[in-house]
């Protein structure tokens, strides 16, 4: 079976973290080998199962830096990115790695997620008017691209971060994820980094896995949301000069 390494990021989230650690190990037909970095939690992250492996930092390194740091002490071609309140359908990572171990051009894969429109996970580059329609709770999607929840495998210009899965090549070029990025998105500069540097990055339709849909944006005027929105504007000058298409 084709080994896959599952890395989950946490802090502080308690019994929360177990049903992401065991829907990676109920997986079937591959070899999914489940490491949790703990992102300095306090008290500690606790998984009983001997068959995880824990890598602790005793700070909390953000969503960048405490991802590559659990690549980086993992070895299988393929990787999968899983949030701790995501749960993977058993037979994900299969329709996952499929595409990947298929064909050399895919660079990244994640699925639709379940009770949820395609759009909603995936689909052309954010713009700043749909980042702002966003931050307004005027629109829960993204820019959906042709064909996108009618063919097995739709190619996308990004996917959010709770699912991904790709091959390490692709992350080794590219650098790894953005680990400066403290406030988001570093989930679609990776997509992005990745198409290009030439690889594809795919929607499975078939892939199944459980994540909350998006809650509706109340912190505009936080100081959390005011770091996000420098951190959004930050993504946008760093790639203001892509076209907002995906590969034919």
């Amino acid at each position: 079976m084709t080994p896959v390494d599952v890395i989950i990021l946490t802090w502080n989230d308690g019994e929360l973290l177990d049903g992401a650690v065991q829907s990676a190990l109920a997986q079937t037909g591959v070899d999914a080998r489940v490491t949790v970095v703990d992102n300095g939690s306090d008290p500690p992250a606790v998984v009983a199962d001997e068959r995880v492996r824990m890598i602790r930092s005793d700070d909390n390194l953000g969503v960048g830096r405490g991802r590559n740091l659990g690549v980086t002490n993992t070895e299988s071609q393929f990787v999968c990115f899983l949030d701790s309140d995501a749960r993977l359908h058993p037979d994900a990572l299969t329709h996952l790695v499929a595409p990947l171990v298929d064909d050399d051009s895919v660079g990244l894969t994640a699925p639709v997620f379940s009770g949820q429109r395609p759009e909603a996970s995936a689909g052309r580059a954010p713009t700043v008017r749909r980042k702002i329609a966003r931050a307004l709770n005027r629109t829960d999607v993204y820019e959906r691209v042709p064909g996108q929840g009618a063919v097995a495998h739709c190619d996308v210009d990004f996917t959010i971060g709770a699912c991904q899965v790709f091959r390490r090549a692709a992350f080794d070029a590219v650098g790894g994820v953005d680990d400066t990025a403290a406030f988001g998105p570093e989930d679609v500069d990776f997509c992005l980094r990745i198409r290009d540097a030439g690889w594809r990055v795919l929607q499975v339709a078939a892939a199944g896995c459980d994540h909350p849909p998006r809650r509706a944006f109340k912190g505009l005027a936080t100081a959390r949301g005011i770091k996000h929105a420098r951190a959004v504007l930050r993504h946008f000058w760093r790639h203001r000069h892509r076209r907002p298409e995906v590969a034919a």
